[in-house]
């Protein structure tokens, strides 16, 4: 019996040492949160490994450490600031004194609650507590940057990631992803705005042409992408309305030429 404890007492040791070894070879990073407008430190950040489940908080000066690896998840969240999840593919390294991780400011926009003499501090509790705030934009291009990132992750072989030294703090993967979104979000918008100035719809209502003839009659009007940001509705009409009359012009004289 004394022989099975012993057995059993030296198994355990041995498990915890090996459980201490293979966390002894996870690199431990230092990271410092900082406000991403104006620079200042984030104080008593919470920072999480969704991966390994290990959970730290930053201190008065934004700096925390974590032990992270490839494939890990960072998770960042602060009071008064944007939840931010911070991939890792490698691009981090023992090697740097500390990496910068810029949180961006929240701004709540809680909808107006109405209390009338009827109404009761109860009521209005439960009124607020009901509340959903709506997402921001920076939440919704997270999420989409998320979702694109574990998409491509999950093709990756991080066995054979090329080794991450001589990391700089230039613009990473996820920076030049934010980028693009953006990029298209912008394009999405100025299309957007184009459109609903000088499309064929607008065109019908306006000269009577549709299908080809419209599509003929825009592409006479030549009005370029800057014009049609820039002016208002009216003055976009007005200058349909012009180009109708030289178009309508232009098409009698041909038509006369060919009789």
């Amino acid at each position: 019996m004394k022989q099975l404890a012993a057995i059993l007492f030296l198994s355990i040791i041995l498990h915890s040492a090996s459980m201490a070894a293979s966390r002894d070879t996870i690199p431990v990073i230092h990271f410092q949160l900082v406000d991403a407008v104006n620079g200042n430190p984030v104080a008593l950040a919470h920072a999480m490994n969704l991966v390994k489940r290990v959970g730290t908080t930053a201190d008065m000066l934004g700096y925390f450490k974590m032990p992270i690896s490839v494939g890990d998840t960072l998770l960042i969240s602060a009071v008064g600031y944007h939840e931010m999840r911070i991939p890792s593919w490698g691009q981090f390294t023992t090697d740097s004194l500390y990496f910068p991780i810029k949180l961006v400011p929240r701004i709540y926009e809680i909808r107006e609650v109405k209390i009338t003499r009827f109404g009761s501090y109860q009521r209005f509790i439960r009124e607020v507590a009901r509340m959903e705030l709506p997402k921001s934009e920076q939440e919704i291009m997270q999420e989409r940057i998320e979702v694109y990132f574990q998409k491509a992750i999950k093709q990756m072989d991080l066995k054979n990631l090329p080794s991450a030294s001589g990391f700089t703090f230039g613009k990473d993967w996820i920076s030049l992803q934010k980028e693009k979104i953006e990029m298209k979000r912008h394009e999405e918008i100025k299309w957007d705005i184009i459109l609903k100035k000088f499309s064929v719809e607008q065109i019908n209502l306006l000269t009577g042409l549709d299908g080809i003839d419209a599509i003929r009659f825009m592409e006479f009007c030549d009005f370029t992408e800057g014009f049609l940001l820039i002016a208002s509705e009216y003055e976009v009409q007005k200058s349909i309305l012009d180009k109708f009359e030289e178009y309508k012009k232009r098409s009698s004289t041909k038509n006369n030429a060919t009789n």
